[in-house]
């Protein structure tokens, strides 16, 4: 199983995936409860809302994010990736760990019910999202 986040250029979570710089995919072993592997990844699609495909083709079945808008949400399931939103600010692997141990519970969709950051604000990875990869900000 692989899982991914989504990371900023410096290897952090990115609360908000639209303005991810990259994805962090972790190949888990459920029986053993661990990951084995953890790869940061530039995706060949330059816009994260466009990245749900090319994330199925790498074996991705569970997507860890902050926030992510509607339409990003319906191209990951549609590639048949599961999105669990609302994961808290923390230690990309930790998240990872949590999960596998059961103790990750999702909370509120940060790219909903906010302003700001889904016009042209710039995020943590100072990519301005401007909602017009149609991801559904």
């Amino acid at each position: 199983m692989i899982i991914a986040l989504p990371l900023t250029e410096n290897d952090e979570f990115s609360l908000h995936f639209g303005g991810s710089a990259k994805v962090g995919l972790f190949e888990v072993d459920r029986g053993r409860r661990t990951f084995s592997r953890m790869t940061a990844v530039v995706p060949p699609e330059p816009e994260p809302c466009g990245w749900a495909d090319w994330l199925g083709a790498q074996g991705v079945t569970l997507f860890l994010a902050g926030g992510m808008g509607g339409g990003a949400r319906q191209r990951m399931a549609a590639a048949g990736i599961e999105v669990l939103v609302g994961m808290p600010a923390a230690d990309p692997a930790a998240l990872v760990q949590a999960w596998i141990d059961g103790k990750l519970a999702p909370g509120a969709n940060a790219c909903e019910g906010e302003g700001s950051h889904h016009g042209h604000q710039p995020d943590e990875s100072g990519h301005q999202h401007s909602g017009n990869c149609g991801c559904g900000h």
